[in-house]
């Protein structure tokens, strides 16, 4: 019985059910519902069966065929394909397997050990079994969080262990032209510096066993996908909304400074425009935001703002004609236009950000994601803790312009 097999018998089983119980037959409904938890349990049976055979599948022995005339569709004798098995492909599967508790091939336990040899876990607290995401998995995470925070995904990142100082431009002067008989001033050009520690991010995601008896292949994109729900909020949070390093008397702990925090932290704040509203945006509110981002960061700038915003208040704003400003169009990335700039839908941020990330912002990951886990046998669950350690802050000011609703 395969998936969808499984899930129409199902569904035929429970509307059975739900018209004996309308027809006040409860015995024959209860009847009908004992069925359908005995198809669940036979497809239970079904997936555990399938996992431990594909589990096996690798202890075969292999006949060396190579070069003997017996060819795939695609011309590769099969030996040679065995042989290409990339190891990273290994690894990836044994890593699933561990997190379903299935048992490892020798081949997969060697890979497993070698990953995970080096993994330093002093710095975790939920445990101390925790492993390295496969890299194919991690890409596809940070994928799908950047698919949803469109921010996030277009600031700098780095990935280097420990402390990182980035320069920071804080001041700059005008080019100036001279002849020979005028002494060349000194430029006052300045810049500042940003050290990137390094702050602890960890998410819990449980997962019930019944789940967990899903098939590999069906593991890996739905664990993904969790993954990148729960640290994606926290990552996006904190390039956006971030704190910053938290006072030493402060039970606060240390987040990556984000760019509203950095903008908002300046004297008068001269990258802020502020409005009493939303109902009150104006053409000229959005155009000083875009006069505040400096020349040679405008070109790959971009508007940032959620889906209500966007819908609601960008798209209302319209020239003395009665048309809008903002266009929807979707061939240039994001949902529309602006004055000829991308507008992205980004729950993260709670008003209006436009400039450039790239170019503006700076992330660094010290420590590439891993994953913990923890059984709970009464309940029937496991909870897996992803953890890793990122920090980040702002490269320039004049990167960037926030639109700020002015406090009652």
């Amino acid at each position: 019985m395969n998936k969808e097999q499984y899930l129409n018998k199902r569904k035929e089983l429970m509307n059975e059910a739900s018209m004996l119980l309308d027809a006040g037959k409860t015995v024959e409904a209860e009847a009908k519902v004992q069925e359908v938890k005995d198809l669940d349990g036979e497809f239970e049976n079904a997936c555990r069966a399938a996992a431990n055979i594909e589990a096996l599948k690798d202890n075969e022995v292999v006949t060396n065929i190579n070069n003997k005339g017996t060819n795939l569709s695609d011309g590769k004798p099969f030996a040679v394909m065995h042989e290409d098995k990339k190891e990273d492909d290994i690894y990836t599967n044994a890593w699933a397997k561990t997190m379903m508790n299935l048992r490892l091939t020798d081949d997969e336990q060697t890979r497993m050990d070698e990953v995970n040899k080096n993994l330093n876990n002093d710095v975790l607290t939920t445990g101390t079994h925790a492993i390295l995401i496969p890299e194919t998995i991690v890409a596809g995470i940070w994928k799908e969080v950047g698919e949803v925070y469109p921010l996030y995904a277009d600031v700098l990142k780095t990935s280097v262990k420990g402390a990182l100082t980035v320069l920071k431009s804080e001041t700059s002067s005008s080019a100036a032209w001279y002849d020979e008989d005028t002494e060349i001033e000194e430029g006052s050009e300045t810049f500042g510096k940003a050290t990137l520690h390094g702050c602890e991010l960890a998410r819990d995601i449980t997962v019930s066993w019944k789940l967990k008896e899903m098939a590999v292949d069906e593991f890996i994109p739905f664990i993904q996908s969790m993954l990148a729900e729960k640290m994606g909020v926290a990552a996006a949070y904190g390039v956006f909304s971030g704190k910053g390093k938290a006072a030493s008397e402060s039970s606060d702990k240390d987040e990556p400074r984000g760019i509203k925090t950095a903008l908002l932290a300046q004297t008068n704040k001269p990258q802020v425009v502020e409005v009493e509203s939303t109902a009150t945006l104006t053409y000229e509110n959005i155009t000083n935001m875009i006069a505040k981002v400096k020349g040679i960061y405008k070109k790959g700038a971009k508007f940032y703002a959620t889906s209500n915003f966007i819908w609601g208040t960008l798209a209302n704003v319209k020239d003395t004609t009665g048309r809008p400003y903002f266009v929807a169009d979707t061939t240039a990335g994001g949902v529309g236009r602006l004055f000829g700039f991308v507008v992205e839908e980004d729950d993260s941020v709670d008003t209006l950000l436009f400039g450039n990330a790239n170019k503006g912002y700076h992330l660094n990951i010290n420590k590439q994601m891993t994953l913990d886990q923890e059984d709970h046998k009464k309940l029937r669950t496991t909870d897996y803790i992803a953890y890793a350690i990122m920090d980040g802050d702002i490269r320039t000011e004049k990167a960037f312009a926030y639109l700020e609703l002015k406090k009652a």
